[in-house]
Order: structure tokens, then C-alpha cells, then sequence
């Protein structure tokens, strides 16, 4: 699964051509809220849309713009775990051993119980992925500089600012993880 979520992103990012991204979105949900059937989705951020927000009087502070994904562009490159890819998820889960149901409505206690552990198992994935497309360079082919690969939910809190340092480095993220934990 992790080598597919990876070519996904790299088959996504050598396609985009807006001049000014300086910050790619793995957005992590649930499906229909279903604790089985965790989702990623792929976006990415530009200067531009920080300028407009900062100018457009939605935000008065830069850094609620820069790193707030609610400000951000919404664009939604592929959604993994849904689709033709939800089948995927579906095996990966039940391989590792975590209870699955199709029903959104109807959780056992057992499921409610692992539903973290599913989550934190497949944000262990992407940051993997993340790594790897760092140590093999690929944003900066396209870039010519690495950006920040953010591993995100809507809410923002110290593990989200840990995961994404353990997947990009301290250094690319630090801005995005003081931020995090003290914004």
C-alpha cells in the first residue's frame, strides 16, 4: 500500500505546474466517519492563495493562512482509500489484524477500541512514504528545492507537529510545527 500511495504522489506532483506550491497536503480522514476505512487525500498549497486570504480579510495573521488548511486551496489531486483504491485499505486492514465492517453505522466496542491504533498505523504508512520521497529527491527535481510534505487532519496538535518532523525532518517542518503547537 505504501508504494502505492508513494507512486500516486510522485505520478501527482511531477504533473502540477503552479510556479509558487511550497507546501503538499496529505489529508487524512475517515470515510463516511468510519474508523475501518482511513483516507488520504492529496493537495497542495501556493504563496498566491496566502496572499489572497491575508488580502481578501479572511485572516489577518500570515501564519493562520500559510498553515491553516481550511485557507488553503482545496484541491484534491487523488483521494486514496476510496474508490478503486478502497479495496486496497480494506486488505491492508484486515491483514493487519484490525476488525473491519463496511457499515458506517454499526461499530462493535472492538472496533471503537482499535479505531486509533488503525489511524496511527496508517499515518506510520504515509510517513514512511513521505521519507522515502524525501531521501530520494523527488521534490527537488520538480521544485528545485524540497518541500514540506504535511501529514494532516482538520485539527492541529503536538502529534500531528511530531509525525511531521519523524516524516520530513525538523528543519522543513519547523515553521509548521511551532505553529502546530503554539499557534
Amino acid at each position: 500500500m505504501k508504494e502505492q500511495i508513494k507512486e500516486l504522489i510522485i505520478k501527482n506532483v511531477n504533473a502540477w505546474q503552479d510556479p509558487d506550491i511550497y507546501v503538499i497536503s496529505l489529508f487524512v480522514y475517515d470515510d463516511c466517519d468510519n474508523p475501518c476505512k482511513p483516507t488520504v487525500t492529496l493537495g497542495y498549497n501556493t504563496e498566491s492563495q496566502v496572499q489572497y486570504e491575508l488580502h481578501n480579510g479572511s485572516v489577518t495573521d500570515e501564519e493562520e493562512a500559510r498553515w491553516n488548511y481550511a485557507f488553503w486551496l482545496q484541491n484534491q489531486f487523488f483521494v486514496f482509500g476510496e474508490d478503486e483504491t478502497a479495496e486496497i485499505v480494506k486488505n491492508w486492514v484486515i491483514a493487519n489484524g484490525f476488525p473491519y465492517h463496511e457499515d458506517n453505522y454499526c461499530f462493535d466496542d472492538e472496533t471503537i477500541e482499535k479505531a486509533s491504533e488503525i489511524t496511527k498505523s496508517f499515518v506510520s504508512i504515509l510517513v514512511d512514504a513521505v521519507r522515502e520521497i524525501h531521501e530520494q529527491g523527488i521534490l527537488t527535481q520538480k521544485f528545485g528545492r524540497e518541500l514540506p510534505i504535511i501529514i494532516h487532519e482538520l485539527e492541529y496538535y503536538d502529534e500531528i507537529a511530531e509525525q511531521n518532523m519523524k516524516a520530513n525532518g525538523e528543519n522543513l517542518v519547523k515553521n509548521f510545527a511551532e505553529w502546530c503547537m503554539y499557534g
